[in-house]
């Protein structure tokens, strides 16, 4: 069945109904013939959860690993591409911890999707929260979708990040030393490292409820939801560029001044939002001089 989910993609769908050749007719085929034949021998619960964690796996998991096998293995090097430079470098005592509570928090997540599943479906007998059927999405009704989710997503962090989390609200769960914000300058794991409650608020719901509003197709909620990953191991690299995308380096950018100022502004990832209230934190001095200080450490290692 893993197999099967991991051929199973989204971006497999929007990508292959763009073109009108043979092979591609062939693809599409291929595809609705694999995706049905797993509808008929698995329970869709099944589907929904175990797709869930294998994107997940692939889009955000993948990367945020080898991003932080580079600044382990490679310190000298990595710190060269850091927007704070060797300030930014994980810290190695703690970086396995970081990835232990990003896991059980993701783990979390599928788990209450399990749940409400479970109570819709077997609980009230009502119909479920998000659409596994045999009908695949056309590409138009999933561009439109993911333009509502990332919309609504939008929205919901900014308010619950900073009126929840940190002005007005302020839960110590999620500025406490021990969570996130006790992490002086964010590495890919950091996106989902926080104590469960703040994560569920902020990290999970902004994701899960939008895609619950619009009743997703299941096979358009793993598109959103491998999007999303992508940007997430993004803008918490650190990096001062990354090779795909200018967009998700100035990402990096909001959520770097974001922890720099300790939640003064930044709250949403694409900070259109904190445009619009007036929130976004503009650049200072200090990503300057943090650069300085890691070339000089490096020239003083190199004489």
């Amino acid at each position: 069945m893993l197999e099967a989910l991991l051929s199973l993609s989204g971006l497999t769908l929007l990508s292959t109904s763009v073109f009108t050749s043979w092979s591609t007719s062939l693809n599409l085929l291929f595809f609705y013939l694999t995706w049905s034949t797993l509808l008929l021998s698995q329970a869709p619960l099944k589907i929904e959860v175990l797709g869930t964690l294998a994107v997940r796996l692939i889009f955000f998991w993948i990367p945020s690993l080898l991003f932080l096998l580079f600044d382990t293995l490679l310190p000298s090097l990595s710190q060269d591409f850091k927007i704070r430079g060797a300030a930014a470098l994980p810290n190695p005592r703690k970086s396995w911890k970081v990835v232990a509570w990003a896991m059980f928090n993701m783990l979390l997540g599928a788990g209450i999707q399990a749940a409400v599943e479970t109570f819709l479906i077997d609980g009230i007998h009502w119909k479920s929260a998000l659409r596994v059927s045999n009908a695949l999405p056309m590409p138009g009704g999933v561009a439109l979708d993911l333009l509502k989710a990332f919309l609504l997503r939008e929205v919901l962090q900014y308010y619950i990040h900073r009126f929840v989390l940190h002005q007005g609200g302020e839960l110590p769960q999620h500025l406490h030393m021990k969570w996130q914000h006790s992490v002086a300058s964010p590495w890919a794991a950091v996106a989902h490292y926080d104590h469960p409650l703040p994560w569920l608020l902020w990290k999970f719901l902004p994701v899960y409820l939008p895609a619950v509003i619009f009743r997703f197709h299941i096979l358009t909620y793993f598109l959103f939801l491998a999007v999303v990953s992508l940007e997430e191991a993004g803008a918490f690299s650190g990096y001062t560029a990354l090779f795909f995308s200018a967009l998700m380096s100035g990402a990096g950018r909001r959520v770097e001044k974001h922890f720099g100022s300790k939640g003064k502004g930044n709250f949403s990832t694409w900070g259109v939002m904190d445009w619009i209230h007036g929130t976004t934190l503009r650049s200072s001095a200090s990503e300057g001089k943090a650069r300085g200080r890691g070339s000089r450490s490096r020239s003083s290692r190199r004489e």
